[in-house]
């Protein structure tokens, strides 16, 4: 079977007859091929869990950017309805048959 990626790059890193002992049992344990097999999954789990910090930190961001436009609208929806515009009946004055919002009915955002 050929092989579609090559791994032409070679790294070197020296550890203790410990860490040594410690790795081949890991590998035994994980079913892995290798320690370099062990090394590679190792440090790609790391880059994956950096990605999807990174990614779990932009959701929180546009998060709390709704949450503050939410927030925003839902003043502006009580300021319409304390204050009605023209002479014509607020919000929280409209019954529930002819208007999406009517006092007592209103529901969270």
């Amino acid at each position: 079977m050929a092989v579609l990626k090559p791994r032409e790059r070679l790294v070197y890193f020296r550890i203790s007859e410990d860490e040594y002992r410690q790795f081949t049992s890991v590998c035994e344990q994980a079913g892995a091929r290798s320690v370099s097999d062990l090394a590679r999954n190792a440090v790609q789990r790391l880059i994956a869990d950096g990605q999807r910090r990174e990614e779990e930190n932009q959701m929180v961001e546009r998060l709390r950017v709704l949450e503050r436009l939410i927030g925003e609208v839902k003043a502006q929806l009580q300021l319409l309805s304390a204050h009605p515009a023209n002479g014509e009946p607020g919000l929280a004055s409209v019954n529930g048959t002819d208007g999406f919002l009517a006092e007592g009915n209103s529901t969270d955002l």
